[in-house]
């Protein structure tokens, strides 16, 4: 299976390029090509192929696709940003503009160029991250929370573009992150959550185990391991969780 991972030298692109690359050929992509070298080397030259190109922008995304010849499988966009950090009033909208250009328009723009691809596969998988910050509004992280809420509706709406594909959108949660309940911007927590769980959770998503399983928002911690596709309600499960 060829598995094509943006973001793919962050901290939770890292790990799961990493865990993937035991059974699976990488093409991993990143804008810093260095720490693309360093994850080369560290994973297997035979495993993972690396590319440095900038998601966020159009030019260096479809010089990567004219010159990427192979087939793809699966995609993975683990590419994003959280700054700019703190009171909406102080940020700088330039940073502003730029998460949003990354989180949001990078994701589009690599489902665009893929989904040819993946419609070539058995069954094409797309995973998109929207991190903490579509689960609920958060202050201090507008932009944040803005572009991946913005990533779920745009996931949802692909999948019922295209049936033929698995297109879902999780939430990852164990990367040891600066969004957290509190809020407390301006600390660190102090461990990481549970990845192991989240590896198993992204080989579930693109197995044959959850063909049919498309259009969601899901969490790590969700009670995946009992999904089934054939008894699912087709109410789409979206942005914001309804709690009684």
């Amino acid at each position: 299976m060829n598995i094509l991972i943006t973001g793919a030298t962050g901290g939770i692109g890292q790990e799961i390029t990493g865990s993937l690359s035991k059974k699976h050929s990488i093409i991993a992509l990143g804008r810093d090509k260095e720490k693309l070298k360093f994850l080369q080397k560290k994973i297997s030259k035979n495993k993972i192929k690396i590319y440095s190109v900038d998601v966020s922008n159009l030019a260096s995304v479809i010089k990567f696709f004219k010159e990427f010849k192979n087939s793809i499988d699966v995609l993975i966009n683990c590419v994003g940003t959280q700054r700019p950090i703190g009171k909406f009033l102080d940020n700088d909208l330039r940073e502003w503009k730029k998460n949003v250009e990354i989180n949001l328009i990078g994701s589009v723009q690599m489902c665009f160029y893929s989904i040819p691809h993946l419609l070539k596969s058995k069954r094409g998988k797309i995973i998109n991250f929207s991190g903490g910050g579509s689960a609920y509004p958060r202050a201090y992280h507008t932009a944040y929370s803005t572009s991946k809420a913005a990533v779920v509706r745009f996931t949802e709406s692909l999948a019922q573009e295209y049936p033929e594909l698995d297109i879902n959108c999780i939430s990852p949660g164990p990367h040891n992150t600066n969004i957290w309940k509190d809020e407390k911007y301006d600390e660190k927590p102090k461990k990481w959550g549970d990845v192991d769980r989240l590896k198993k959770f992204i080989d579930y998503l693109i197995s044959s185990k959850s063909d049919g399983i498309t259009g969601r928002f899901i969490h790590y911690k969700d009670n995946w391991e009992k999904f089934n596709p054939k008894k699912m309600s087709q109410d789409i499960y979206t942005l914001r969780r309804v709690e009684k």
